[in-house]
């Protein structure tokens, strides 16, 4: 039974859900006074161009009546300086509202990347990465696009449109009721347009996250696509991702292609029914042509930001659908419990007691596991494909708790540990190193903030100065992502190396030699043979030829210990080492 992912896939999400507006706004919390000050901005910079019409009004019926040409020039002053002053507000509110926007989504990714890392590691197995790229990337873009663009500009809208109406209403009733008489037609309109739109958006999100899974998963395997000749195999596959996002786009953008026409339809309806009624007022000397002139101004003013409120609340549902997204992964329970001890007492010890490990939905990989290692001995385990080796280290590492029995760390359980107490005791060193894109040393220090002479010392420690001095730029020249410009045997120096520099208490190596040709071997084991003597170490290895030195050696089976013992009494024993042994050719070949 294959387990269900984290994420599951999107829904539509409520414009009015409350509580998840409530948090999204909570987001902001730590930045109110910019949102008090771009708000409190918005109120102003929005009611100056309302009076600007009102000036026009006056300076028609005025002096343009009066035929007084002097009479315009203080009308023009006040008409260009409330411009200016209006010009003025939406640049300092504008700048307002984009920091807070940039200053709120800084501090979300850097919650959700931290809370991220301390997820185990069952839930990246089983969450593709390209979805989680896509929440820390568009989604949370989304609501930076909110704080910036969306809901300021939804609220300026809003307030343009009520504050045209009480002065269109103040200016004259009958020219409102005739210019707004299309008014139900328009929100019946928005209403149809925005709750298809809604739909389609939260559909194409899915899809555009499933695609980036899909593409990132090909990606990453680019070499067996190519190597197998499966490349059109793989793009007829993503095609299907693919040409289904684009189907969902073109059903959206053909809403867009009706709503808008409809919208400039009724606003033309509009102008004509209130120049019909303007005209019959004015030769009826029941009104002025300057409340006419104002009034088509207003009505411009009415009905330009409500053409975009549909295209605002569209982007605010579209945010509102990834702001549950981002809550839904920020809200995942995945993290391993944090304990309240931050220091690993010595001397070191760390014991199994009883473990037994099942991964999610599928059978039990370890049973009733026991061992102990003390402060400076090597304890090697071997074994079978499928016998538990590495689980055993991911469980050494806290990486997942067991599902029964208990794993002690200086006498007690890795769950009293925090993460940075327990991680920062130890070093694992994998089969399959990963090295960032970065200089040699960053590589070797994890943190750029590295200590070069002390990176020199445990690469000639492990004998990688030979080949990282003959690099351009020795310790600080760049590598390729994942290392792709060093050999296999280099970077697993390199990863021994990155060991050492955290000076571990305990050191784990799982299969660390079992992907280097024998010459490196010799070199990575002459660099163990002195590390072995100073750090607690844990190696899981496949040739037996490179674990003969350990202080003992476990041989595990179908999730148990079966023997344990050093190299020449296991041999002696003729039971499942000895047969490894044999197969192997004494000589540590497969």
């Amino acid at each position: 039974m294959v387990a269900e992912p984290y994420l599951h896939s999107d829904k539509t999400t409520s414009f009015l859900d409350r509580k998840l507006w409530m948090r999204i706004l909570g987001l902001a919390r730590e930045q109110k006074w910019l949102a008090i000050g771009a708000l409190s901005l918005l109120v102003v910079a929005e009611i100056l161009p309302l009076f600007q019409p009102r000036i026009l009004r006056s300076m028609i019926d005025g002096p343009i009546h009066d035929k007084n040409l002097d009479g315009i020039l203080h009308y023009l002053l006040a008409f260009g300086a409330v411009a200016l002053v209006g010009g003025a507000l939406e640049y300092v509110r504008s700048m307002l509202t984009q920091r807070l926007g940039l200053e709120v989504i800084h501090n979300l990714r850097l919650k959700l990347f931290g809370k991220l890392k301390g997820f185990h590691m069952d839930f990246f197995n089983r969450t593709p990465v390209g979805r989680l790229m896509t929440r820390l990337g568009n989604d949370v873009d989304s609501l930076n696009s909110m704080f910036t663009e969306g809901l300021v500009e939804l609220s300026g809208a809003l307030l343009v449109i009520a504050y045209a109406v009480i002065f269109m209403f103040v200016l004259d009733w009958k020219l409102a009721l005739s210019s707004l008489i299309v008014l139900p037609g328009m929100l019946y309109a928005t209403s149809v347009f925005r709750r298809k739109v809604r739909a389609s958006n939260v559909r194409i999100r899915g899809l555009m996250a499933e695609m980036n899974a899909r593409m990132q998963e090909s990606l990453a395997g680019v070499n067996i696509v190519r190597i197998f000749g499966r490349a059109p195999d793989i793009e007829k596959r993503l095609d299907g991702a693919n040409r289904e996002t684009r189907d969902a786009w073109f059903e959206n953008v053909r809403f867009y292609a009706y709503y808008f026409p409809t919208l400039n339809s009724l606003t033309e309806i509009s102008l004509v029914l209130l120049y019909f009624t303007g005209a019959y007022l004015f030769y009826g000397h029941h009104t002025s042509l300057g409340t006419l002139v104002a009034f088509s101004w207003y009505t411009g003013m009415f009905f330009r930001p409500l053409r975009e409120i549909s295209d605002k609340v569209t982007a605010l549902q579209s945010a509102l659908a990834a702001g549950e997204r981002v809550f839904t992964l920020y809200d995942t329970e995945a993290s391993l419990p944090e304990g309240p001890r931050t220091q690993i007492p010595s001397p070191f010890e760390m014991r199994f007691d009883n473990v037994s490990f099942a991964y999610p939905g599928g059978p039990e990989v370890l049973h009733k596991v026991s061992f102990s290692i003390r402060e400076g001995e090597s304890v090697a385990v071997v074994g079978a494909t499928g016998s538990g080796k590495s689980t055993l280290i991911a469980l050494s590492c806290k990486f997942y708790l067991p599902t029964s029995g208990t794993v002690f760390v200086g006498g007690h359980p890795v769950e009293e540990y925090s993460e940075a107490a327990l991680r920062g005791g130890m070093a694992l060193i994998p089969q399959d190193v990963h090295l960032f894109s970065e200089s040699v040393a960053f590589n070797v220090a994890l943190t750029p903030d590295f200590d070069l002479h002390r990176v020199e010392e445990v690469c000639r420690h492990v004998r990688a100065h030979d080949f990282i001095s003959k690099m351009p730029k020795g310790y600080l020249s760049p590598l390729r992502q994942r290392g792709e410009n060093l050999s296999t045997g280099q970077r697993q120096l390199l990863a021994l190396a990155r060991a050492l520099y955290q000076r571990p208490r305990l050191l784990l190596l799982d299969e660390a030699t079992a992907s280097v040709d024998t010459d490196t071997e010799g070199l990575i084991q002459s660099a163990l043979g002195k590390v072995l003597k100073e750090v607690t170490t844990i190696v899981v290895a496949h040739r037996l030829s490179t674990i003969q030195n350990a202080d003992r050696i476990l041989v595990m089976h179908k999730g148990e210990i079966r023997e344990e013992g050093t190299h020449h009494s296991l041999l002696a024993q003729g039971g499942i080492y000895a047969k490894l042994y044999q197969l192997q050719n004494f000589d540590g070949k497969a």
